[in-house]
């Protein structure tokens, strides 16, 4: 994942339905009617280029399950996932826990990537944040 920025949603400025809390960083004051974001919760939108030399294009599950995991986030909705694409945009929540979001949001500009680490003969994929 590369090119990553923050986009802001036309949602987040009905201020009856979001509070801003900081650059990019959005306070549900209502539950959405799927039940993917309580009342509460704090929500972020992002775009990003995957990277086809990376098989992001073939995988696009991750890095992106990796970070999620990080950050304690989850995919609140996709806005733009079609295959062959390598634009993705979507909104992202961590729920009620803000400190997560802020560390979320710091990956604008930034590269994230898994790399595959060797370590005492057996072989994983580790998360990398550049």
């Amino acid at each position: 994942m590369k090119n990553i920025e923050l986009i802001e949603l036309e949602k987040y400025r009905d201020t009856s339905r979001f509070e801003k809390v900081s650059e990019g960083i959005y306070k549900a004051l209502h539950a959405d009617n799927d039940g993917l974001v309580e009342k509460g919760d704090y929500v972020t939108a992002f775009s990003f280029t995957l990277e086809e030399e990376l098989g992001e294009m073939e995988d696009r599950q991750y890095p992106l399950e990796d970070l999620l995991d990080k950050f304690l986030a989850h995919v609140s909705e996709f806005i733009q996932d079609e295959p062959g694409n390598p634009i993705m945009k979507l909104e992202l929540c961590t729920q009620s826990w803000l400190d997560n979001m802020q560390e979320l949001v710091q990956i604008r500009g930034k590269r994230v990537y898994n790399k595959e680490v060797v370590e005492e003969g057996e072989t994983y994929l580790e998360l990398v944040i550049a």
